[in-house]
């Protein structure tokens, strides 16, 4: 019995896949306490959600990129507010 392949994944379909892998990735850094991390993937995946926003014709398409993006935005600034200052 052959298993059969989808049709190849498209270039947006790709970057939405990397964004969802991204945000995931900073969930799980976050959740272990490694919020440098986390904050880079953040920033890395809405980066990559408002290209993807940008391109897109459809306004709940658009909606749901920035969505995202504003979500991922929100938890960099918490993170970053979490982060403890530097002493001198």
């Amino acid at each position: 019995m052959q298993s059969t392949k989808g049709a190849p994944m498209t270039r947006v379909q790709k970057l939405q896949w990397y964004a969802g892998q991204l945000m995931q990735d900073a969930a799980a850094a976050e959740k272990s306490g490694n919020n440098d991390a986390a904050v880079k993937s953040y920033l890395n995946a809405t980066d990559i959600l408002l290209l993807l926003a940008k391109s897109e014709e459809n306004y709940i398409a658009w909606k749901n990129y920035t969505d995202k993006a504003d979500y991922c935005h929100q938890k960099v600034k918490v993170l970053l507010a979490s982060k403890p200052a530097p002493t001198t």
